[in-house]
């Protein structure tokens, strides 16, 4: 896939292309010291979640444009990349031509999406019942089960402990959720969560 991926990009003189990355840790590294301008990423990568890379990503460089290719035509996995930044998202059985036009796009700043997938992010972002067209948040897994805790009173500490990871990935997320849920404190999150059945 990758071999192809790049025998067809090359082709295009107005492409560059600076790397390639068989696991998330090179290409991590790889885009620490390459910044390209568009990254095309696989959601599934032998030693890390492609949502946790494309967060990383974005933490390396906001000004990266990140198109998904991959197999998984689950809706969750779009919604979760969306939510994440990608700016694209396209199935494996896309055209060498459509991904070479779908890397044209998002780095001009437009997004693509694989059409079949499309409706389930309509479905998603659509208005909501009261009018107001408040758009419902989408929190990664983790994100919800650290949100889970914070409702039950549990530290950082104490969810760091309970799901093994640091106190920092946890105050991670929480930095994550507060942002895509426009609170601040501590008492909000938790309230939020309990009006929200999580």
């Amino acid at each position: 896939m990758q071999e192809g991926l790049a025998g067809a990009l090359a082709r295009d003189p107005g492409i560059d292309i600076v790397g390639r990355a068989g696991t998330g840790q090179e290409g991590i590294a790889l885009a620490q010291t390459e910044k390209p301008d568009v990254t095309l990423l696989d959601l599934h990568l032998p030693d890390m979640g492609g949502v946790a890379i494309l967060e990383r990503l974005r933490q390396l460089n906001p000004e990266v444009r990140v198109l998904i290719i991959t197999a998984s035509e689950q809706a969750d996995m779009l919604l979760q990349a969306v939510a994440a930044g990608a700016a694209g998202y396209l199935t494996k059985r896309a055209t060498p031509e459509e991904i070479r036009q779908a890397v044209i796009t998002v780095y001009g700043g437009g997004s693509v999406i694989n059409p079949m997938l499309a409706a389930h992010l309509l479905r998603e972002y659509s208005r909501a019942p009261d009018g107001t067209g408040t758009v419902r948040p989408l929190l990664t897994e983790r994100e919800r089960e650290v949100l889970r805790l914070v409702a039950q009173g549990y530290t950082d500490k104490e969810i760091a402990g309970e799901l093994y990871v640091s106190a920092r990935t946890v105050q991670n997320h929480l930095a994550s959720v507060r942002t895509k849920l426009g609170l601040s404190r501590r008492a909000e999150l938790a309230r939020w969560a309990a009006e929200h059945a999580l």
